[in-house]
């Protein structure tokens, strides 16, 4: 049986998730949706789910938490990246044509996408896998893929891309690949409720019910 490892971009998918207007698809469960995209001749070997905590924003965070609790019961494995605050000074103009200058501050996740790149190239390096899939629409993670079919020629790379995104560099690199429809996501939902070993339960959360 050939082994397939899938690769997760958290917050790639989430977003395009968000677009599509409905909460309901943000308690996804990624596991079973990687295992409904396996060949008859594949098993699953690892699925990753690459994300960090929005820690400024208390009650996100807290969603979040319980969804990678959720996900790490359904054997995915997480790895997190952070935010970094950063700011910039912008200059306008108000009414009165007068200059404005204002110091915007945000925050700008990292890591994840660098962590995705060491992953896959790291596995096809060490022959971890027969297939890496993708799922992500980020461009910027080209490089990772060219190098890992670099390093490992056998290796069969392929990109689930995400509802709304076109992702034109990431198909082009990638041996195959996959659009993720709004059906596909809905039909691989978590249940609402996770009863643990411990007697916890794990609940989703209202606005996602």
């Amino acid at each position: 049986m050939d082994k397939v490892n899938f690769y997760i971009d958290g917050f790639n998918i989430y977003h395009a998730i968000d677009r599509l207007n409905n909460n309901k698809l943000k308690w996804i469960n990624y596991y079973d949706l990687c295992k409904s995209l396996l060949k008859d001749n594949e098993i699953i070997n690892k699925v990753y789910y690459f994300s960090a905590y929005a820690f400024w924003k208390p009650y996100s965070q807290n969603k979040h938490y319980i969804f990678i609790q959720a996900l790490k019961y359904f054997n995915v494995e997480v790895v997190l990246g952070n935010f970094k605050k950063k700011s910039k000074n912008l200059i306008i103009k108000d009414n009165n044509g007068n200059i404005i200058k204002y110091n915007y501050e945000y925050h700008e996740e990292k890591e994840s996408d660098v962590n995705i790149a060491i992953y896959l190239v790291r596995d096809a390096c060490n022959r971890n896998c027969d297939k890496a899939i993708l799922l992500s629409g980020d461009s910027d993670l080209v490089p990772a893929i060219k190098m890992a079919k670099e390093e490992n020629a056998d290796l069969k790379v392929g990109v689930v891309v995400p509802p709304n995104v076109q992702a034109s560099s990431l198909k082009n690199i990638s041996d195959f690949d996959i659009k993720l429809l709004k059906i596909d996501i809905s039909s691989f939902l978590l249940p609402n409720s996770i009863k643990l070993e411990t007697g916890h339960t794990i609940i989703c959360p209202k606005d996602w019910q």
